[in-house]
């Protein structure tokens, strides 16, 4: 059962990167907080907060890639790329049950069939207050709204790696300043925006 299963995933990766010659697997991206978290943040909505955020990094960069992709000199390429959802499908038709960030980029690239690995990391840290930190609330912060003008530091690293000759594509740090109320990847859709026109030029100077 376990070998139809793989075969089966073998092939529907065949067919993946047959029809695309770079493929791209977005992984969740590993989200911290740090500094004066708001007091109203329960454990509960600590970790609520880290999974959408790392959710929404992940389809922000994903939307940029694939925007940038189909710019004329990069459609060549034929680039695709996938996220979370295809790739959660793709490790269950191949019987892995694990979480995908705990898979080495190696184990991704021979289960998924893709030539990239795309790894990101979010730090945030709150700079407020404690007077500021009590009056944010939960809600606030997981939604953007409320009035505070407290801020967070952002530290954003992203790494690109090619599978297929083993060497770091392309890596990024940067680091930004944002409201604590306004949504972070949004603060951050410049750094996505930059960040991807940065990694499809160097994937198309290892094409050419």
């Amino acid at each position: 059962m376990r070998r139809f299963l793989l075969t089966s995933i073998a092939t529907f990766a065949f067919a993946l990167t047959g029809l695309c010659s770079v493929t791209i697997a977005v992984l969740p991206y590993s989200v911290t907080y740090r500094g004066n978290i708001p007091k109203k943040m329960t454990e509960e909505k600590i970790e609520e907060g880290r999974r959408l955020d790392s959710e929404n990094y992940q389809t922000a960069m994903i939307e940029q890639l694939t925007r940038m992709a189909k710019k004329k000199k990069y459609v060549f390429l034929d680039i695709n790329v996938i996220g979370q959802r295809q790739i959660d499908a793709m490790l269950f038709k191949s019987g892995i049950d694990t979480l995908v960030n705990s898979l080495s980029n190696a184990e991704i690239a021979e289960i998924l069939g893709v030539t990239h690995v795309l790894r990101g990391s979010v730090d945030q840290i709150f700079i407020m207050s404690d007077g500021a930190a009590m009056g944010v609330g939960a809600i606030g912060i997981l939604t953007g709204n409320g009035g505070s003008t407290a801020t967070s530091s952002l530290n954003i690293r992203n790494a690109l790696e090619n599978l297929e000759t083993n060497e770091l594509t392309y890596s990024q740090q940067a680091l930004r300043t944002t409201k604590v109320t306004r949504p972070a990847a949004r603060a951050l859709r410049s750094t996505f925006r930059q960040s991807s026109r940065r990694m499809l030029r160097r994937i198309k100077k290892g094409e050419s």
